[in-house]
């Protein structure tokens, strides 16, 4: 610097770097955050659906169907969530796959134990973000910047 009121051009140079890269750092960590919220939010909801068996409150029809054909559903069963990742496409669209263990459950009680996970894995992502939807089964779910879809659950 100088005493007449003039900074150098490095100094210029300097500040603009620092400026470009704490604007690109802090993007880039808030749009991973927002993507660690969306995984935690998915296990969440992943494991309230597992757990729904015994003390879920059922619509009258659900419960009828599950009485009369699949009435394991409505005890508790050992479902166990072993992993759930996520895979993000080009089109700011999250993919999430979901596996999961039982050895009580036949296929058809898979399938809709599967839909009834993968259904609270929308939802908590949904409240997570407090984000309002007209569809009542939550497809897609959506957080400030992503839509969420989820993936058939990989029964292992």
């Amino acid at each position: 610097m100088n005493n007449k009121g003039q900074i150098t051009l490095e100094y210029m140079l300097t500040i603009i770097i620092i400026i470009t890269i704490t604007t690109i750092t802090t993007t880039t960590i808030i749009d991973q955050n927002e993507q660690n919220t969306i995984q935690n939010a998915a296990q969440i909801g992943a494991q309230n659906g597992a757990d729904k068996n015994a003390y879920a409150i059922y619509y009258n029809d659900t419960y009828n169907t599950y009485y009369n054909e699949n009435l394991k559903l409505l005890t508790s069963n050992e479902i166990k969530i072993i992993q759930i990742s996520t895979t993000k496409t080009k089109n700011n669209t999250i993919k999430i796959h979901t596996k999961a263990h039982t050895t009580t459950l036949n296929t058809n009680e898979k399938q809709k134990s599967s839909a009834r996970i993968n259904y609270y894995i929308r939802k908590n992502i949904m409240q997570t973000f407090n984000k309002k939807t007209s569809n009542i089964y939550y497809e897609p779910a959506y957080s400030n910047n992503y839509q969420i879809k989820t993936e058939e659950i990989q029964w292992v």
